[in-house]
């Protein structure tokens, strides 16, 4: 019962959080520049939560770009056209909120098990071999995320040039949206930062003195490193999953841009109402929170069970 109050009240607090966030903007914005309000402030709040609670009057911008094209000969020139046109935010932007959260959950699945696997295949080599993936991984994260981006790109492209077989869509296009490549770029930062991470808790581990008196007793590498060293640096790697999770969030925003993909950062960075932006940010942060703080739950029952 402790824990079912804890878990709300860390829910509750996120929620508060977000609803001040997206208000901030009114503490200093005035209607001549910038003044400090607190009324105002307050005002933005109390509009936030009582349309939070008629989620039904929630409206979206939608930013368009279209051409026009003057008559000759009196101008050649192209004229782009911007317009804004507001609609409600449901039932549209369920699929939108869809297609971010699968995108940053399933990357989240894949960089975390691939960083468990190849960390326990790393500590079956030799440590001359685990010193020198070490410092590989250093400079991989030294390396910024658009390198990456860049990289898996053009090599899909190189790949389609050569053989004339197209991996996965480089971009999203109004009939196919990209999904395999922006999920293969989302998930390579966080592996490679928990695979590090990872390797440097197992350095620490193997300095206890459990595991020299497993070796002591004959007991094989592998079974010592599968059934003790991997459960407690697992345990000790799910305190950096909320971590993990804001390095992926913050990656969506130059993701969606570079595949041109129809994702919620571009409309949480466009010019929309706070109202709109605090349950889009609830959309987003609620089933990221819930995520994390089940499978801690789930991977700390297991390495117990297995003590």
């Amino acid at each position: 019962m402790r824990k079912l109050v804890l878990y709300v009240k860390s829910i509750f607090l996120l929620a508060v959080g977000i609803i001040l966030l997206a208000a901030a903007p009114s503490l200093i914005a005035g209607d001549n520049g910038i003044k400090f309000s607190l009324i105002r402030y307050a005002q933005s709040v109390f509009d936030i939560i009582s349309s939070l609670v008629t989620p039904s009057s929630l409206t979206v911008y939608t930013h368009t770009q279209t051409w026009a094209f003057p008559r000759m000969p009196v101008n050649r020139s192209i004229v782009f056209l911007n317009e804004v046109t507001e609609r409600p935010l449901f039932p549209e932007i369920w699929g939108i909120v869809g297609y971010t959260l699968i995108l940053l959950l399933a990357s989240f699945c894949i960089a975390f098990t691939i960083a468990v696997f190849l960390g326990w295949m790393t500590e079956l080599f030799p440590p001359v071999f685990k010193k020198t993936l070490l410092r590989i991984s250093d400079l991989l994260e030294a390396l910024p995320d658009l390198f990456f981006v860049f990289s898996i790109q053009l090599m899909v492209v190189w790949i389609y040039k050569k053989t004339g077989w197209l991996a996965a869509n480089p971009f999203t296009s109004s009939r196919e949206p990209s999904f395999l490549l922006p999920l293969v770029t989302l998930s390579v930062v966080p592996a490679i930062y928990l695979y590090r991470l990872q390797l440097l808790l197992s350095e620490t581990e193997l300095e206890k003195e459990y595991i020299t008196f497993a070796r002591s007793k004959g007991i094989k590498k592998s079974y010592i490193i599968l059934h003790h060293l991997i459960k407690n640096t697992v345990s000790e790697l799910s305190i950096h999953l909320p971590f993990i999770m804001l390095i992926l969030f913050s990656q969506m925003v130059v993701l969606e841009y570079l595949f041109n993909m129809n994702g919620i950062m571009r409309i949480l960075l466009g010019e929309q109402p706070s109202e709109t932006r605090a349950m889009l940010l609830l959309l987003i942060a609620l089933p990221l929170f819930g995520t994390v703080k089940l499978l801690r739950i789930v991977l700390k029952e297991r390495v117990s069970h297995a003590g």
